[in-house]
């Protein structure tokens, strides 16, 4: 199975911004990876929802109205540090300016092939060294179990047991108490988002009232007081 990922575009220019979201597409699936795009016309429409979705890329333009990409970038700092941003621009000469906010990759319009092929090429890399990732759990008895970071979507508490949901491969199940099996889990990744769920953060596609969707589609409960918490992780992850 192709492994999805997130991406959020974002250009001011509506011809350029289909342009560029397709070929991002394109240059991903060469990796065997299956690009998801948002787009977004204005950094404004996007600031606006990234307390409820989250992206494991954004591409932006710099020279924007209202808001520029640089100012966009600042915000998604302050939110999720690691996350990979690349400014795509004509403005050749933002491109010391953009060392501020640590950009993953500058993408000159002028050299768009050339500069974006090495750009998307870097972050496959890094996409598939993240997804060798392992976390060990381990059940009531001692017993060991390796759980693939990228793959693990969600772990749901049933009677005395934890049942553990993958992407890819057989979903299993280890007795012990959620309690005890969160405690192991990396804590970075992992929230607890109801009393029998905890999620991977990297698994989620949206948070809205009462309920945490997937990237797959499942709808998972989301605990009455959790909210806040659970939108706050999320931000920066």
């Amino acid at each position: 199975m192709r492994r999805s990922i997130r991406l959020a575009v974002c250009d001011d220019e509506a011809p350029v911004l289909s342009y560029l979201t397709d070929q991002i597409r394109k240059e991903f699936g060469k990796y065997d990876l299956c690009a998801e795009a948002d787009i977004f016309i204005s950094p404004v429409e996007l600031e606006k929802v990234l307390r409820e979705k989250s992206y494991d890329v954004y591409f932006l333009d710099i020279d924007m109205p209202k808001m520029n990409g640089l100012e966009l970038a600042r915000i998604l700092r302050e939110q999720r540090e690691e996350i990979p941003l690349v400014f795509v621009s004509a403005r050749e000469e933002y491109v010391f300016q953009s060392f501020e906010v640590h950009p993953f990759s500058f993408v000159r319009k002028s050299r768009f092939k050339q500069d974006m092929e090495k750009a998307v090429c870097d972050l496959s890399r890094r996409f598939c060294q993240e997804n060798q990732a392992f976390c060990s759990i381990r059940d009531e008895a001692g017993r060991c179990y390796e759980l693939p970071l990228a793959d693990t979507l969600y772990l749901e508490a049933r009677d005395k047991y934890v049942n553990v949901f993958v992407q890819r491969g057989q979903d299993f199940y280890v007795r012990n108490t959620l309690s005890n099996i969160e405690k192991m889990l990396e804590p970075e990744q992992f929230v607890r988002i109801h009393k029998s769920f905890v999620v991977n953060l990297r698994a989620v596609y949206a948070i809205k009232y009462e309920k945490v969707i997937l990237d797959n589609g499942k709808e998972l409960p989301l605990g009455r007081g959790r909210s806040e918490e659970v939108k706050r992780r999320f931000c920066r992850l």
